[in-house]
Order: structure tokens, then sequence, then C-alpha cells
């Protein structure tokens, strides 16, 4: 485990993998994200102290869109 992030595990349709992690790369800084299983789309989001309430409000956000379960 990373000291300096907080990690949220999610759980995302497989196919919206690429969707979400194109997203986080648009939001420079805001998180890391990694599949750690494609084929259940479990996904991890390393982030900074300093953004978890906005990572937060993205993904509440996202959930509007596609079906997101914040596992951790």
């Amino acid at each position: 485990m990373h000291e300096d992030t907080i990690q949220i595990q999610i759980e995302i349709p497989k196919e919206e993998i690429g969707y979400l992690v194109s997203l986080f790369e648009g939001y420079d800084s805001l998180a890391v994200a990694r599949t750690l299983d494609n084929q259940r789309g479990l996904m991890e989001l390393m982030v900074a102290p300093d953004f978890l309430d906005e990572t937060r409000r993205l993904l509440e956000a996202i959930k509007l869109e596609i079906p997101l379960r914040i596992l951790t």
C-alpha cells in the first residue's frame, strides 16, 4: 500500500474501463486509475489526500452515467 496516497477500489462494467481511465487521465493529478481485474471491472484509484473530496464527488457524478460500486 502506498502511504502517500489513498486507495479507492471500485467495480464497474468491464466495457466501461477505458472510459473511466480516460476520464481520470483528463483530470490531471486528481487520481491515477489502474485495473486490478479486467474481467470483473475491478479498478483502483490512487488519490492524493488533498484530492480525496473532489475524487469522491466525481465518482458520485459518474454513478449517474454508468453503474459504479465503491468497494473501499
